[in-house]
C-alpha cells in the first residue's frame, strides 16, 4: 500500500474521531453519516479501512463492549450502501441527505442488532426505547448533509486531486 494512502486513510480516520468528539455532547447528532457518505464518494472501497480504522480508535478510547461490535458492522454497511448508489445518485446532495436521514432513523434498529443473539427481548426494548431517539439521529442527519454535505465534499475531493 503506498504511503499517501496510508497517511490519507489515517487522516480520514482521525478526522472521524475528532468529529465525533467535537460534538459528542449534542444527544443523536453527529457527523460520522455525513463523512462516510462523503469519504465513500469520493474514496470508494478505501472507506471500508477507514471506518475500520475509526471504529478501532472508538474502542480504543471508550471500551470494547458489546456496543462496539455494531460499528464493525454498521458504518461498513453505509459504505456499502452509498457505493452501491453512488452511480445513480453521484452528487445530489439533497438525495444523499435523504439517505442519510434514513440511516439515521435505522440506526437504532441496526445498533439492537448486536443484542438479538444475547437477549431478544432486551434488542427489541432496547429498539423500541430508542426509536424518539432515531427520529432525531434522522432529522439531524437530513440537515446536516443537506446544509454541509456538498461544501465538506468539495474541500475533500481538492484534498484527493
Amino acid at each position: 500500500m503506498p504511503i499517501r494512502k496510508i497517511v490519507r486513510i489515517a487522516f480520514l480516520s482521525a478526522i472521524l474521531t475528532v468529529a465525533m468528539m467535537a460534538i459528542k455532547p449534542l444527544p443523536n447528532i453527529e457527523l460520522i453519516s455525513l463523512l462516510v457518505i462523503v469519504y465513500a464518494l469520493l474514496f470508494g472501497k478505501d472507506t471500508f479501512i477507514i471506518v475500520t480504522v475509526f471504529s478501532l480508535i472508538e474502542g480504543l478510547i471508550w471500551g470494547f463492549g458489546l456496543w462496539w461490535v455494531s460499528y464493525l458492522y454498521v458504518w461498513p454497511l453505509l459504505c456499502l450502501i452509498v457505493i452501491l448508489l453512488k452511480r445513480f445518485i453521484k452528487e445530489e446532495f439533497l438525495v444523499w441527505a435523504v439517505v442519510s436521514g434514513i440511516f439515521g432513523l435505522c440506526f437504532g434498529t441496526l445498533f439492537a442488532l448486536v443484542y438479538l443473539p444475547v437477549d431478544p427481548a432486551y434488542a427489541f426494548s432496547y429498539w423500541i426505547a430508542g426509536l424518539p431517539w432515531d427520529v432525531w439521529h434522522g432529522v439531524w442527519n437530513f440537515v446536516l448533509m443537506a446544509a454541509v454535505g456538498k461544501p465538506i465534499y468539495r474541500v475533500l475531493k481538492k484534498f484527493k486531486d
